[in-house]
């Protein structure tokens, strides 16, 4: 016989792909594989045309857009966690290399996500390289893998840390060793120091440049003082701070506009007016006068902290000491702040152009005008900030890119798109630097998809000319943009944004692309089979998917009344790489009682037999009752009892869960009556305190069985034995449960002449007629596991 074990098949066995045959009825609708290099490739969903012709040829959906080099550290990161053979080490060299490279070029942050790659490849490189110097590394190598890592993206940064260390004690390693006569540099210090002021220690950072200024203080300058002092504010660490300045004062550290900058602006921002005072008139060395920023923040904290007066000396002083150009803008700002209008702003610009004839530089400039819509901007006047532009064309001043992004801004923040798209038109024809306009168009782009009559082939335009920039959408555009071709059922769409954005972003960002996609598979207008196709797009984008939001999407599943597609739900999760993030007891119980309200037979032998072959898992009690529900709610109650032994077997015992259910289970099994009995009787035996709930499953076994005498005993002797009074579900149980419509009319008489007020308060649950013509009452006795 023909062995189908062939190469394809021992290829997808070792990377750990799914194996498909081409008649398998239960084919995965969305189909993905990981390829030896790590990255995904996601399949879209088929779509059939008529007489199975299509009018044209299939698209190809795009590859993951990932930074240079990063596939192979991840390819690595793969063979770890498969415990497989990892990549050689020259092509993890050249991979590192290319990585950092890249990023030092682009000027780009280096997510969280990224250096914990990063720094697992270089551990490993240490570890197997130890006879190599670097670790097989060059030092330019490492020296731009540490610049590189300056750029350390908000809330981020433990990693970063540690691969700065790991990184920085090499090049000190090379630099120190007898063969090299080569100097630590200035700026392999300073990048050090960034990065751990950025990352939350900025005392080692401060014992760091302390050294190494009494080694060469006439080389570094300011700027590792002014890491410190920014890592102290970050960090809100004032007693620090001030020890800081106290040492740069006693080691005489020059003081220059940017020193100056670091620390006026640090006690500005936090409103500390008397210091921000005090360190503003510090005299700077050389003569130099404040910066444009720390001007800037100055005014506003005037503003804020309604210290008018001080502001207006100030800037009094500024005015008759001839103010260069920059200065000349702020008090434009400080102006308007302080009630001028466009008007008296325009007569105050001929004054500065009448003081400075002799300078062709102090002019109203295109700087100038932005500086005054963007204040109009921040206290949300769109309308002065319209008039400022005007302004700058009565002045003939040509708009650049910066004018007509804030123009843009504006003009989204009071909902006129069209105007907002005007103003894009002409900023296309501008050059941008640093795509700085780039936040402002993601803007755009949501707002346009806001509006109720979605112009798409607009939309489509904008993004293709930022596709065509390489620019990055933002996670809350790239989730708006998702939802619109989710929508229109542009599933390719879909896929080729995911490909090119998410895996440049991080954690965070990409759980709030996934999130919308979560919201989308729980709005209940959307059809469960679009439901599940953007189900099988994310859960394969988003692989790091934590098991709550998972759970979230089994059960909706099961609410739609689509069990087998939650069981496979549950099915990825066991499936899933990552131990952590396979289901647990929880996740367990809480599919098994989604298939007991389904009746899900093939479900349950499914999920039942991943958790018999899924070690990690300790049966709990909890997880029993669930099992019993899901065995009782598909028509095997014998097998369902015989969890119930379990249960009595085991440590923890039963609930008062567990009893109903295996009561409710008796209610279906042959000879029920006799397992309820002895149920009954250990419980009487234990002297257990007893609930209605418990009580009416017992007498409802009874009641199925027909033993109407037996049932009005007990229950005229609740009070008596058991300290409990008849409720409504207890009668309704009885009559319920026993076969047989003259029996329930005898149940019935009984109950109204005995317990008229309990009747009165039952017949107001009203009833539900069954197939059989019957009318049960509508009592609720669903049991929670």
């Amino acid at each position: 016989m023909e062995s189908h074990l062939n190469r394809r098949i021992f290829h997808r066995i070792l990377f750990n792909e799914p194996i498909h045959h081409r008649l398998c009825v239960s084919r995965t609708v969305i189909q993905s594989t990981r390829r030896p290099n790590g990255t995904i490739v996601v399949r879209p969903p088929p779509r059939r045309t008529l007489f199975g012709f299509s009018s044209k040829s299939e698209r190809k959906t795009k590859e993951v857009d990932l930074d240079p080099g990063l596939s192979t550290m991840l390819e690595f990161n793969d063979s770890c966690k498969s415990r497989t053979r990892p990549p050689p080490a020259s092509q993890l060299i050249k991979g590192f290399n290319q990585f950092f490279s890249a990023k030092h070029q682009s000027q780009s942050q280096i997510l969280g996500i990224q250096a914990h790659h990063a720094a697992q490849t270089f551990r490993h490189l240490q570890e197997t390289n130890k006879n190599e110097e670097g670790c097989g590394l060059s030092l330019s190598n490492l020296q731009i893998a540490l610049r590189a890592l300056e750029r350390v993206p908000p809330e981020e940064g433990v990693t970063h840390s540690a691969l700065a260390r790991a990184i920085f004690a090499e090049i000190k390693s090379i630099t120190t060793g007898s063969s090299h006569g080569v100097p630590l540099s200035l700026e392999d210090v300073s990048a050090y120091i960034a990065v751990l002021s950025a990352t939350g220690y900025t005392l080692e950072a401060r014992d760091l440049v302390e050294d190494f200024w009494s080694q060469d203080h006439i080389k570094i300058a300011n700027r590792l003082w002014i890491h410190v002092i920014k890592g102290f504010g970050k960090e809100n660490n004032e007693h620090e701070l001030a020890r800081t300045i106290e040492i740069m004062e006693a080691r005489q550290v020059p003081f220059d506009c940017k020193l100056h900058q670091a620390i006026t602006t640090h006690y500005a921002r936090k409103d500390n007016v008397e210091v921000t005072k005090k360190w503003y008139t510090h005299p700077i060395v050389g003569g130099q006068v404040p910066t444009y920023h720390t001007n800037y923040v100055v005014l506003q904290f005037c503003i804020r902290n309604r210290e008018l007066e001080w502001g207006s000396t100030l800037f009094r002083s500024i005015l008759e000491s001839s103010p260069n150009k920059s200065t000349w803008d702020i008090i434009f700002i400080w102006a308007a702040s302080n009630g001028k209008g466009v008007d008296e702003i325009d007569r105050m610009m001929e004054v500065m152009v009448r003081r400075n004839e002799g300078s062709l530089t102090i002019r109203p400039d295109i700087a100038t005008i932005n500086g005054l819509v963007e204040f109009a901007i921040s206290r949300k006047d769109p309308y002065t900030a319209e008039r400022y532009i005007a302004l700058g064309q009565k002045w003939r001043i040509t708009p650049n890119a910066r004018t007509y992004t804030l123009q843009m801004d504006y003009r989204i923040s009071v909902g006129d798109v069209d105007g907002a798209r005007a103003a894009y038109s002409k900023l296309q024809g501008e050059e941008t630097t640093k795509d700085e306009d780039v936040p402002c168009v993601n803007k755009l782009i949501q707002a346009m998809c806001s509006v109720r009559h979605v112009d798409y082939d607009a939309i489509m335009g904008i993004v293709e000319d930022l596709n065509e920039r390489k620019a990055r959408l933002d996670p809350d555009t790239l989730s708006t943009l998702c939802a619109l071709h989710l929508e229109r059922d542009e599933w390719n769409d879909v896929i080729d944004l995911l490909m090119k954005h998410t895996f440049h972003y991080s954690l965070e960002q990409r759980a709030k692309v996934r999130d919308g996609f979560v919201d989308f598979c729980l709005n209940r207008v959307n059809s469960t089979a679009r439901a599940w196709d953007a189900y099988m797009i994310f859960r394969q984008v988003f692989e790091e998917t934590d098991i709550g939001t998972r759970t979230i999407m089994m059960r909706e599943f099961f609410q739609r009344k689509r069990s087998d597609m939650a069981c496979h739900v549950f099915g990825h999760m066991r499936q899933h790489i990552r131990q952590e993030l396979r289901p647990k007891v929880e996740t367990y119980g809480e599919c098994f009682e989604g298939i007991a309200e389904a009746a899900d037979l093939e479900g349950l032998e499914m999920v039942h037999n991943m958790l018999k072959l899924d070690f990690r898992i300790e049966p709990t009690t909890s997880l029993y009752n669930s099992l019993m529900l899901a065995y009782t709610a598909c028509k095997m109650p014998d097998r369902s009892l015989e969890f119930w032994e379990d249960i009595t077997n085991s440590r923890e015992g039963p609930t008062y869960s567990s009893i109903q259910i295996a009561l409710r289970a008796c209610e279906e099994t042959p000879f029920g009556e006799t397992e309820a009995r002895k149920i009954w009787h250990s419980l009487n035996n234990m002297d257990i305190e007893l609930t209605n709930e418990v009580f009416a499953s017992y007498v409802g076994v009874l009641a199925g069985w027909a033993l109407f005498e037996e049932v009005k005993g007990l229950v005229q002797g609740m009070n008596q034995h058991y300290s409990l009074a008849p409720i409504p579900l207890t009668l309704g149980t009885v009559y319920n449960a026993i076969p047989g419509q003259t029996r329930k009319d005898e149940v019935e008489h009984w109950g109204r002449t005995t317990y008229p007020e309990i009747w009165t308060e039952l017949e107001k649950l009203g009833r539900k007629p069954t197939e059989d013509g019957s009318q049960l009452f509508q009592i609720v006795r669903n049991v929670a596991a």
